[in-house]
């Protein structure tokens, strides 16, 4: 059945890739793909309506400027805008490629906007033409429909020359170095032993930072470590030293800088010599594996063409193994994931991230497969069940948006230890694989999870309830003629955001016990059927309420005293039930209320018109996170567009504000 099934995704995959598609030019074994789809981005915006926008005519009058005149439109652009854009990622051989396939519809319009400087260093092979840069072993490389930008990037260079023999470091000590510059110049010596202390304190200062730093521009370094040599280039008197540059200290030093830079510069000439072969066989298509439509986990995982963009990472923990010594280099505490096991937790999880403009709503939709250890934790620290008396206590029409967490407390104080333990396993480094277990084991025995879980189950809610003006008192100082300042108490009104905070809870008593200390010690008042906690410096008081098995912590006495008495007025709908229950976490944001809610007098004048379009023309946000089905975890961004407003899609409503607002 899952052949069948994968054989029904390879085969509608093919039908929307045409034969002059870049994607045949990504290889099978890509661990990364990010896809624009050009064809579905003009369905919904046509090129002509995206010039005549607010927007476009910005867009293209910065380009005009800056092109000086080439470029006025899409057209003149010479790129393909119909056709799909790629960008991938290869992992291999200790080295990354990143790669950028770009369609072209005119040649001649790329190669006339290139500086003139650019267009003197291009090289012709037949039908290809292509321009380097040295430096960071890059290519850009074009024939008559295709244009591919390759970037080379090996995973271990620190590694290439040795550590020291990389940043130029000599082969002997600092107390050798110190030496050498006492006996060279003898006339002076308190001067020279003075600067000898400090330049090793600052070598060894350097030494040590380069640990966590690296170093972006190897030349200036060298420059910095000659001039801050035991010797001086300036004698006592502040002249030139004339035998500065003819000691051996400063020809040993210039011998090795030579010879580093040659080793560079061969290096980087090996490099542009394999990125000029690899963007070759990319732009004819002519490797020794199949392209990615090959590989069933990214036919499996992208399915059909609907949307406008997409983002797959095969193996997440070997990209991020590869990836990390680039980054940071291969040797001590530069080596983030050398400090624990990275691959047993993050090992063979793929991550893919759909971007869809829809006519009633955008979103975008990611799906993270895990490996069997990471989800079995996962399922555990979110295997909660939400407390359906939450939905007694808010009103969705008065609310500007909430946040849900359904988590359960007992099973994350059992996964997370587990999960740490896992995480160092086999790290050698500082004895991390003995000290870690025996601290997660001694907390696990100080813990108790059940007893804990009883506190705070795990479910909570966050509301937030609107906003509204208060008046609240403040203390400022008057000045008499005598410059002599008297404390006055005044009054103000300040924009107070009212919120509410439920979380699940079966110890009523430990509750009812703090707030009896805290009414004895004067911290805490009862009032109204809930407590009420002032705190110095905040414009409002915190209210406390356990009713049934919630407590209830929020800033509105009003309603609070209304769910003590049993009259507040709640109303959730299935709608919002299905998103906070449903989910192992959510966050929804009303727009339309939000917006409406703005005290008018907080707004400029001048930005009232584009409040008021803003208030007509927002709708509802939302972002969840769903629970773990097998070994997949599935999280959506949804942005919603109001109907009847003259939006014909969604995409086309992100221009026609961005418009509005422009003006």
């Amino acid at each position: 059945m899952k052949k069948a099934i994968l054989f029904t995704s390879f085969c509608l995959t093919a039908m929307f890739v045409s034969a002059q598609d870049l994607i045949s030019k990504i290889p099978s074994n890509a661990s990364a793909v990010v896809a624009l789809k050009g064809k579905n981005f003009t369905e919904l915006v046509t090129t002509t309506e995206f010039e005549n926008s607010k927007l476009g005519n910005l867009f293209f009058k910065e380009l005009t400027k800056k092109t000086d005149g080439k470029v006025t439109n899409l057209e003149s652009l010479g790129v393909d805008v119909e056709q799909n854009f790629y960008y991938f990622l290869q992992n291999e051989e200790g080295s990354l490629t990143h790669t950028f396939l770009v369609p072209l519809k005119n040649k001649e319009n790329i190669v006339a906007l290139l500086p003139k400087r650019t267009q003197e260093r291009v090289e012709a092979d037949g039908n290809i033409s292509y321009f380097t840069d040295l430096y960071d072993a890059a290519v850009t490389m074009w024939n008559n429909e295709t244009l591919i930008m390759v970037i080379y990037q090996e995973a271990n260079t620190y590694d290439d020359y040795g550590y020291d023999d990389f940043y130029g470091y000599d082969d002997y000590t600092i107390t050798e170095e110190a030496a050498d510059a006492v006996e060279a110049t003898e006339d002076d010596m308190d001067g020279v032993i003075e600067d000898v202390v400090e330049d090793a304190a600052e070598v060894v200062a350097v030494e040590e930072e380069i640990v966590v730093e690296e170093i972006e521009d190897d030349e200036e370094y060298i420059e910095e470590t000659v001039i801050e040599s035991t010797e001086s280039e300036y004698d006592e008197n502040g002249y030139y030293n004339e035998d500065y540059y003819n000691d051996d200290y400063y020809k040993k030093q210039e011998e090795r800088r030579l010879e580093r830079e040659a080793k560079q510069e061969e290096r980087r000439k090996e490099n542009l010599v394999t990125v000029i072969e690899k963007a070759k066989s990319i732009l004819t298509g002519n490797y020794a594996q199949r392209s990615i439509l090959s590989n069933k986990d990214y036919v499996s995982s992208i399915g059909s063409d609907k949307e406008e963009a997409s983002f797959w990472i095969n193996d997440f923990g070997s990209l991020y193994m590869e990836a990390m010594p680039a980054i940071f280099g291969s040797s001590g505490i530069n080596n983030p994931y050398a400090m624990f096991n990275f691959d047993r937790l993050y090992g063979g999880m793929s991550l893919t991230s759909k971007l869809n403009f829809e006519e009633d709503k955008a979103s975008m939709k990611t799906i993270y497969k895990m490996n069997d250890e990471m989800a079995q934790y996962h399922k555990a620290m979110y295997n909660g069940k939400m407390n359906s008396n939450f939905f007694k206590y808010f009103n969705e029409d008065q609310i500007q948006g909430y946040f849900a967490v359904n988590a359960s407390t007992e099973g994350t104080l059992k996964a997370y230890p587990q999960m740490i333990d896992a995480m160092f396993s086999g790290v050698e480094e500082s004895n991390l694989q003995d000290i870690v277990p025996i601290t997660t084991r001694f907390i696990s025995l100080l813990l108790d999870e059940e007893a804990i879980a009883r506190i705070i189950r795990g479910d909570m809610l966050f509301v937030m309830n609107g906003i509204e003006q208060k008046e609240v008192t403040y203390t400022t100082y008057e000045y008499d003629e005598n410059y002599e300042s008297t404390e006055v108490t005044k009054t103000k009104m300040e924009t107070i955001p009212n919120f509410l905070f439920m979380v699940t809870s079966e110890e009523k008593e430990i509750f009812d016990r703090l707030m009896r200390i805290g009414a004895k010690e004067g911290v805490v008042t009862f009032e109204n059927g809930f407590y009420q906690l002032n705190i110095p410096d905040v414009p409002f008081s915190l209210n406390m309420l356990f009713k049934g098995n919630t407590l209830l912590i929020g800033n509105s006495a009003k309603d609070l005293m209304a769910i003590s008495n049993g009259s507040f007025n709640a109303k959730v709908s299935s709608k919002h039930k299905k998103l906070i229950a449903k989910n192992s976490g959510c966050i929804y944001i009303n727009g339309k209320y939000i917006a409406k809610s703005i005290p008018s007098d907080m707004v400029p004048e001048a930005y009232k018109e584009k409040l008021n379009y803003i208030s007509d023309n927002v709708e509802d946000i939302e972002f969840k996170v769903g629970k773990m089905k097998g070994n997949v975890l599935e999280g959506e961004f949804i942005l919603n567009t109001p109907k009847g407003k003259g939006h014909k899609n969604s995409l086309a409503y992100f221009i026609n504000m961005i418009d509005a607002l422009m003006e």
